[in-house]
């Protein structure tokens, strides 16, 4: 059997993997950006940094959820009438450094957590599983093979659990 082709998702980038790919990244306040579309056997990857460019293009990229969508939609050629059917998740998110007296609205995880729910909803996308906010790092993947993925939290370091 061969072994999967792991590839790891940097801040800004977006992959797409086919069978015998895995798609990782390591999240905190950035946002993952799943997509897996069953009929294809396709899968995307992106790793944003922030939420909105306001002037997307089409331009590859992932720095902002929403170039990141289009990206995303455009790389896996998923068609306008396809997109109901597309498996959509969203990762990560978190306050990483949450100090009391913040007001959590104005951190940027938050942030691009909100602007990626709104993002998908204006793109016709429906979106399946969402593991956002909170004060915990994630470590994503997706199996291509299965089409299958994992959210795990990753623990703060300095911390009893």
């Amino acid at each position: 059997m061969e072994r999967a082709k792991k590839i790891h998702v940097q801040i800004g980038q977006v992959h797409t993997g086919q069978p015998g790919d895995i798609l990782t990244a390591i999240l905190g306040s950035c946002v993952g950006v799943m997509f897996i579309h069953r009929d294809k056997n396709i899968c995307g990857l992106a790793h944003c940094l922030l939420a909105s460019k306001g002037d997307v293009t089409e331009k590859i990229g992932a720095r902002h959820v929403d170039q990141a969508i289009v990206s995303l939609l455009s790389l896996m050629e998923v068609e306008d009438s396809e997109r109901r059917r597309l498996q959509v998740v969203l990762c990560g998110g978190a306050n990483m450094s949450l100090p009391a007296d913040t007001d959590p609205k104005r951190l940027v995880g938050t942030t691009n957590a909100e602007f990626a729910r709104k993002a998908i909803k204006a793109a016709g996308l429906r979106l399946t599983h969402e593991d956002l906010g909170g004060v915990l790092g994630r470590q994503v993947s997706i199996d291509c093979a299965t089409r299958e993925y994992t959210i795990a939290t990753i623990p703060r370091l300095g911390t009893k659990e």
